[in-house]
């Protein structure tokens, strides 16, 4: 059993779920272990700004903490999105409005203040289209096609960096869902045994099954990121092969019309609600705190409502990746995420899911609610879920009981995949079958969940011959004294 409780509950007993992703600012020991401290779950690996060979020297250095049981690692894979080429000497360069730029069509040329290469040159686009680059913070008008590319010009003034993603809204494009670089990173993410995959601009059910036989039997946790109107469109199918799902605002925002972003957001929440699958938010999350100390207002009351919504959990992506206040943006949103739980009536949100649910109510579901029923009617302090692959874990979530819920699994895999899940504390036994229910309560009283005499809740499935999330018992514990 561990000695001391989870980081994440060191100070408040936040159930969103913080994702960072690992940068030039975050990849050290010292700063990975201080954003573990402060409550990140997960860690995410975006293959588009690393190398292999970087990401193994991360993935090394998180498994020299002493808490890399605890902590999830993600690695995310290009996909089907188009993105700008190299820079001289790698800088970004700064763009001025009305001036003439190129989008070249050599991949391998080195771009500069007046032209750039670019990973797509099918001859689509026409004079009067527009284009947008880096989720839309800068944007081009099509002047013509020349010679070597795509002449525009600069509709706003900003910053161009390497690899940022290229959005033509207008245009269907006829992209390979896995292009032979992103093989090799899923394969280097099996190899290395990580936690969850995702791919970026997921279009329709089609790409998720193509990336589940590249997968194959491994127990990586597949996650599908909607980034673009087709995966919007597509959505409901979508859901039914992902294991998780990511809603990438950024790169969504360019292609949608902003007015429309946040109802495919709340739209999209509920139904990964409702299907009982994890669901982040990702991109401008609390983006200002990449160059600024604290958030905006703005950015502070996004965060609230998509706790209110159902959210799992936030996904920071170059606040931790490359910004200037790492730390000080975990502790941000614990802060924001914390004080939306406190004014989310989980019971109402709970009534709404069982009103929700297909009658009949298959069994596994009338149990996961019922515990969450039995636990409050009860004044219970906790609900345990022995599961083997994190299913009947997510099943009680699902209806967001007020109580912390343990997942308590043998498999180490499982536990850490449970770090993506709202209101879930993983607990990896090590031990037997025969001791999982005593040590799974020690550890809780541990943690200061619960006490010697207090009720909990417990919920467990039945493996053999059942699907995974089958939930087939529930009992009702008083806590001994240990």
């Amino acid at each position: 059993m561990p000695k001391s409780s989870p980081n994440y509950l060191h100070e408040t007993n936040l159930r969103s779920k913080i994702v960072a992703t690992i940068g030039p600012s975050s990849c050290s020991k010292e700063v990975l272990q201080k954003m573990i401290d402060n409550g990140v779950h997960v860690l995410r690996l975006n293959m588009t700004h690393m190398s292999r060979e970087f990401a193994k020297e991360i993935i090394s250095n998180i498994r020299s903490l002493a808490c890399a049981d605890e902590i999830g690692i993600w690695v995310d894979v290009n996909g089907p999105k188009i993105r700008c080429g190299k820079l001289v000497e790698g800088k970004p360069v700064f763009l001025e409005e009305g001036q003439d730029f190129t989008f070249l069509n050599d991949p391998n040329a080195v771009g500069d203040n007046t032209r750039c290469a670019t990973s797509y040159s099918e001859h689509i686009v026409r004079s009067g289209d527009k284009i947008y680059v880096d989720d839309g913070m800068l944007c081009f008008t099509v002047v013509e096609r020349v010679e070597e590319g795509v002449l525009c010009k600069v509709d706003n003034s900003g910053w161009l960096g390497e690899n940022k993603g290229i959005n033509l809204p207008r245009h269907f494009l006829d992209l390979a869902t896995i292009t032979q670089k992103d093989k090799l990173d899923i394969q280097f993410a099996m190899e290395n045994k990580c936690d969850f995959l995702s791919i970026s601009c997921i279009r329709d059910v089609s790409d998720v099954e193509e990336l589940r036989l590249l997968l194959g039997d491994s127990k990586i946790r597949l996650i599908a990121k909607i980034e673009n109107s087709r995966g919007v469109t597509n959505f409901s199918s979508i859901l039914s092969m992902a294991d998780l799902i990511v809603i990438d605002r950024g790169y969504l925002g360019a292609e949608l019309d902003a007015e429309f972003v946040p109802v495919a957001q709340k739209k999209m929440i509920a139904e990964c609600n409702a299907a009982g699958k994890p669901v982040v938010i990702a991109n401008q999350v609390l983006e200002s705190m990449t160059t600024r100390p604290r958030p905006s207002r703005s950015e502070a009351a996004d965060v609230s409502n998509a706790v209110a919504d159902g959210t799992d959990g936030f996904v920071l992506s170059a606040e931790t990746a490359v910004g200037k206040y790492v730390i000080e943006t975990i502790q941000t949103m614990r802060k924001i995420a914390y004080q939306a739980e406190n004014q989310t009536n989980y019971l109402e949100y709970q009534q709404k899911m069982m009103r929700s649910q297909p009658k009949p109510i298959a069994v596994s579901e009338s149990i996961a609610s019922s515990a969450v029923t039995c636990a409050r009617q009860v004044g219970a302090k906790l609900i345990v879920c022995f599961t083997e692959l994190g299913g009947t874990a997510r099943l009680v979530a699902k209806y967001r009981p007020e109580i912390t819920i343990i997942g308590a699994t043998m498999m180490p895999q499982t536990a850490k995949q449970l770090n993506l899940c709202f209101g879930v504390v993983p607990y990896h036994h090590k031990g037997t079958d025969s001791d999982i229910v005593n040590e799974t309560l020690k550890y809780a009283v541990s943690l200061g969940l619960t006490k010697a005499g207090d009720i909990v809740v417990i919920t467990s499935g039945q493996v053999i011959g059942f699907l995974e999330g089958t939930t087939t018992k529930m009992q009702l514990l008083t806590v001994p004294s240990f």
